[in-house]
């Protein structure tokens, strides 16, 4: 018997199999020079443009480690404001469960969702001495942490180097700790005194409340990066901070309300935990933005006057 020759595989597969890595590498080039356009293209934007101060406003927020700050943020208002709330809940309603109550009904949230929420809000029940022991050791442990890291995510944003003064910026610390406190319990007592009666009353309030807290995201910053960015170059900060939390506000009965499912049905009681984090998160990212906004428009605002102080003295010249 003879052996069969052997049949050389069609030349159309080698080639085909061959130009494999060549086309792989041709693909990487391309996206290599696609990127770097890209790249070039954004650098060359007009500092003064909007473009330009879209660019500024990332470069801020990553140069300030601003998603790293927004967690740091989140889990100190967690640690912090969430205990001081349930305590001021429990006393003014006197009713430890008035609080999740109240967000179960304004969520709708029903079933398991709704028990397990109940569970983890339940508030301070009966042991009213012990949850108000609990929450002002944790706002003498980490409360002034909220004010240290918003000062931290400013300075890095505008770029100041702030020299250390411990005493007083203590006292600074300690100051928007209070001022959110006090907002938190002068909220609670409006919502037991209207309990949904009066919208019209209660409208005029949430307005209030939105003037009230723009002052507080325009007032903290500029105390606490010690006087030296004018009120007027925070604002634009505060405004986005404000816009941003009415959006979250109104979408908060879907995009909450599915987290808390979702996480609860997941994980259960940790699940609404988790939910509830996340969430602060995403009200922390929304201030660490706002910070690197305003320098970002505050330096766009400068290019365009001197651009214009200049085009004038070479008119009149």
């Amino acid at each position: 018997m003879t052996d069969k020759p052997t049949v050389p595989p069609p030349q159309s597969a080698k080639t085909s199999a061959s130009r494999v890595p060549g086309r792989a590498r041709h693909a990487v080039e391309r996206g290599t020079v696609v990127a770097e356009r890209g790249r070039l293209w954004i650098e060359n934007q007009d500092p003064a443009s909007r473009k330009g101060a879209t660019r500024d406003w990332v470069r801020r927020y990553q140069a300030a480690d601003g998603q790293l700050y927004a967690v740091l943020l989140a889990a100190y208002l967690f640690l912090t404001l969430m205990p001081a709330l349930l305590v001021e809940s429990s006393y003014i309603n006197n009713n430890p469960d008035a609080w999740a109550n109240r967000l179960q009904q304004r969520l709708g949230l029903t079933g398991e969702t709704a028990t397990l929420l109940h569970g983890v809000l339940v508030g301070a029940g009966g042991h009213k001495l012990s949850a108000v022991l609990i929450a002002l050791l944790d706002l003498f442990l980490f409360g002034l942490g909220f004010g240290r890291v918003l000062q931290l995510v400013h300075a890095r944003s505008w770029g100041i180097d702030l020299r250390k003064n411990v005493i007083a910026d203590q006292t600074r610390y300690l100051a928007v700790l209070v001022v959110l406190v006090v907002m938190g319990a002068l909220f609670l007592v409006q919502d037991r005194v209207l309990a949904g009666d009066a919208a019209p009353i209660g409208w005029l309030l949430d307005i209030g409340w939105l003037v009230v807290l723009l002052g507080f995201f325009v007032w903290a910053p500029w105390e606490l990066l010690h006087h030296r960015v004018a009120p007027r170059d925070i604002a634009p900060g505060a405004v986005f901070t404000i816009l941003c939390f009415v959006a979250l506000r109104l979408i908060s009965s879907l995009l909450f309300t599915h987290w808390l499912n979702w996480y609860s049905h997941t994980y259960g009681a940790l699940g609404i935990v988790m939910a509830i984090v996340f969430w602060m998160i995403l009200f922390a990212t929304i201030m660490v933005l706002a910070a690197a906004l305003a320098p970002a428009l505050a330096h766009r605002r400068d290019l365009r006057l001197g651009r214009a102080d200049s085009l004038s003295v070479q008119h009149t010249e």
